[in-house]
Order: C-alpha cells, then structure tokens, then sequence
C-alpha cells in the first residue's frame, strides 16, 4: 500500500503529483512546466490576476483501457466539470451553485487518445455548473451536437489547458491497448487559492 502521504485514490488510480519527489524528481521538476515560456503568461491572461498553482491538488494519474482495469474499485472519470471541486450539491438540480475558480493544465506523460485512454471534451463554453444529474452520457450527447464533441490525440510533453467549466471525461475503448500516464495541475487566483 503506497505511504498515506501520496493519497493514493484507488477509484482514479492516482497519487499527489508531489509522490514523484519519493523516485527521482525534485519539486522544481514538477513545476517547470509553468516557467515555460507560453505556460505561465497563458495562466495570467485565464485568470487574469495572479495565480498559484496548488501542489495539494495537482494529481498524477494512470488510466487503463477496459480490458486492463487492475481491480473492481477502479473507474473511468465519468463527465465533470472541474469547478466543481469544493462544491457541494444538493439532492437536485435547480440552484445555480458558484464555480470554483480554477483552470486545469493537462499534460500527458505517455500517448494517449488512440493506442491508451485520453480525454474527451465538449467543446462549448459551459458557463455554470451542470448538476450531476445533468451529467449522464446520453444527455450530453442530445444537449450539445455532435461536433462540440472532441478526443485530441496527443503525445508526452504536449499539454492541454482549459477552464473551470469545460465539461471532460477520461477517453478509453476496448481497443486500446496500453494504459496512460497523465500529469494534472491546478491553478487558482492567488487570492482564493485553497490551503
């Protein structure tokens, strides 16, 4: 069993992005993606104010095709939305709850989308949160057309950006046929940046 420390989620399959400082990665490693020369300016202008990327929320990640799932406790990441993170909902749907403000960098570590699970994204702007009964497979796919719907194919280094309200799920088929490798961080305004 990993140490406590990682948080390792046995549904995600995930531990604390920080758990790779424990096999060979230094902290500044793990950051270097923002000293990037598009990476950190691209932050600013999303939340237009200064941000922190929060270590507490920033996740690695592996996700099997079907037939590779390591045990029965282990899920796909069903449609959500990553302002959701905090929130808590009620028993229905009605009441237009408050995002939290954050944007999600993604970034691959191995292929993914065609050979190993990716993402799949609605491509139209979500301005609230949608009600997790609003999340179903089926009643996407009749609320928005056909090609508001996306699978980018993409390989280790590139990296995927989005905002609070972008409806996403993990991508995999039976198919495919090796696991993937993700790194995702978590920026917040400076000032409402989670302890």
């Amino acid at each position: 069993m990993p140490p406590e420390k990682y948080r390792f989620n046995r549904f995600s399959h995930s531990v604390l992005l920080g758990a790779l400082c424990d096999f060979g990665c230094d902290s500044g490693d793990l950051i270097s993606p923002f000293s990037a020369t598009v990476l950190g300016p691209l932050c600013s202008a999303a939340v237009q104010r200064d941000w922190v990327c929060a270590m507490d929320h920033c996740w690695a990640r592996k996700k099997f095709p079907p037939q590779l799932v390591p045990d029965s406790a282990y899920h796909q990441q069903d449609w959500h939305q990553d302002g959701a993170l905090g929130v808590t909902f009620p028993a229905q749907a009605g009441e237009v709850l408050p995002m939290t403000e954050l944007l999600t960098c993604w970034i691959p570590l191995t292929p993914c989308g065609e050979n190993s699970p990716g993402l799949e994204f609605v491509r139209r702007p979500v301005r609230n949160l949608l009600h997790f009964t609003e999340l179903d497979d089926a009643a996407l796919r009749r609320r928005f057309a056909s090609h508001e719907f996306c699978v980018p194919v993409l390989a280790p280094g590139d990296a995927l950006v989005f905002l609070n309200g972008t409806l996403h799920r993990t991508y995999a088929r039976p198919d495919m046929q090796y696991p993937r490798l993700s790194a995702e961080y978590r920026v917040f305004p400076r000032t409402s940046a989670p302890l």
